[in-house]
């Protein structure tokens, strides 16, 4: 597969340091790399080799202690923090492990909530919400509160919710981990068919093998390190 198209992100040289009782610790080592537009990038490795932290810097929840991140070309940690909230509502959707869901919320009040939040009339919220339930399979689950889901249903619940402000990105930090594997298949089929036929990026982490196969681009970390 050619992967010759232009990043809609890049990571050029990024450091991150924290630091516990004193003493440094190196989550990422000279990072550098390119997210290709309109395919899903698989991060690989195991856990505490920088996979969450390159996610949370791509997507503007943490800052490097140094380096560049570019977004279509614009420097991010040159935002303020406004613009970067306002750019993130825009331009990101997040899926989580653990779904992130309000529990005593319905399927259609928790993915229409992020419009809520940007003030998107009820009208287009209604159609929208509707629409991202479609795609993920779970229309006619949307009176249903999530706790009355199974897992694999409230993942889907979350990825519709991470589309719904019709983002260039979406972010996905181990979103098969709660799930059982026949059920993570099914998500990861999910990701591919938005890939293929929505064009929007997916950047996700994952240390199980069987899932690599679905992307375009398998990045592997170790150490803090890009090793292959």
């Amino acid at each position: 597969m050619h992967l010759d198209c232009k990043p809609i992100v890049e990571l050029r040289n990024i450091e991150r340091t924290y630091y516990v009782d004193a003493k440094p610790v190196h989550a990422l080592r000279g990072v550098s790399l390119q997210i290709p537009e309109n395919k899903l990038v698989i991060l690989k490795g195991p856990s505490g080799s920088g996979k969450t932290t390159i996610l949370n810097i791509i997507g503007g929840l943490d800052q490097p202690s140094q380096g560049q991140i570019l977004f279509k070309g614009k420097e991010l940690v040159k935002f303020s923090d406004k613009e970067l909230t306002l750019w993130r509502r825009k331009q990101v959707g997040f899926v989580f492990q653990t779904f992130a869901l309000i529990q005593t919320f319905s399927a259609f009040e928790n993915v229409e909530l992020p419009m809520r939040i940007t003030r998107v009339p009820w009208r287009e919220r209604e159609r929208r919400t509707l629409e991202c339930l479609d795609i993920v399979g779970l229309r006619k689950r949307a009176s249903h509160r999530t706790f009355e889901m199974s897992g694999g249903e409230q993942q889907r619940v979350g990825i519709a919710r991470a589309i719904v402000n019709q983002p260039a990105l979406i972010l996905a930090d181990e979103p098969t981990g709660e799930l059982d594997f026949k059920t993570g298949i099914q998500i990861m089929n999910l990701f591919r068919s938005m890939v293929d036929e929505g064009g929007i990026t997916i950047c996700l982490t994952t240390h199980d093998p069987a899932f690599i196969e679905f992307g375009d681009l398998v990045i592997e970390l170790e150490d803090g390190k890009i090793i292959h």
